[in-house]
């Protein structure tokens, strides 16, 4: 059963749901430092616009360029290249020298679609199928840290594969079911 806002009710046999990324409002910050979906407006270094002393990075940051007048994408990749340069910049800040401001590279993109498919869109190429799911096992196998870690998820991956075991990975809270239902 699913129940909808406005209280109706009806029976499905599957329910798809898709949500968006919406930040959290932080008190204290000003509503002219929020952009759409609750990013918060950074500059070239990521400091938040209009405070002192604030920085943010991830996808809670949005640097309004160019190429990315909506703020870069809301990736990892975008976040760990934001993390080095911050870092950097607060050693140079320590030191009293010049910042340098955060230019993202885009390494591509990858994305499992199903057993043996995958796509691979990287900045010069783009293909699909069994060669890019093989590619994505092992750049995301390779970026696990740890080799114990590794070695585990390498081993579940394989037990997955065969077993077909396709058990959804999702934190949902319990039905409890009413009189009405």
């Amino acid at each position: 059963m699913v129940t909808l806002k406005d209280g109706r009710v009806f029976g499905s046999r599957k329910l798809i749901w898709a949500a968006g990324i919406i930040g959290n409002k932080l008190k204290g910050l000003p509503a002219e430092a929020l952009l759409r979906g609750n990013r918060l407006q950074v500059d070239a270094f990521n400091k938040v616009e209009h405070v002192q002393d604030v920085y943010a990075i991830g996808d809670v940051a949005a640097a309004k360029e160019e190429k990315y007048p909506d703020g870069h994408p809301q990736v990892a990749q975008v976040a760990m290249q934001q993390a080095k340069r911050l870092a950097k910049n607060f050693q140079l800040m320590a030191k009293g020298k010049p910042l340098i401001p955060f230019e993202y590279k885009d390494k591509g993109s990858m994305a499992t679609i199903g057993r043996n498919r995958a796509v691979v869109d990287l900045p010069n190429a783009f293909f699909k199928g069994r060669l890019a799911w093989w590619l994505w096992l092992g750049v995301h196998l390779f970026s696990i840290v740890g080799a114990k870690n590794r070695i585990m998820i390498f081993i579940n991956w394989v037990w997955n594969y065969i077993t077909y075991d396709q058990s959804l990975r999702l934190i949902i809270r319990p039905f409890v079911r009413t009189k009405s239902n």
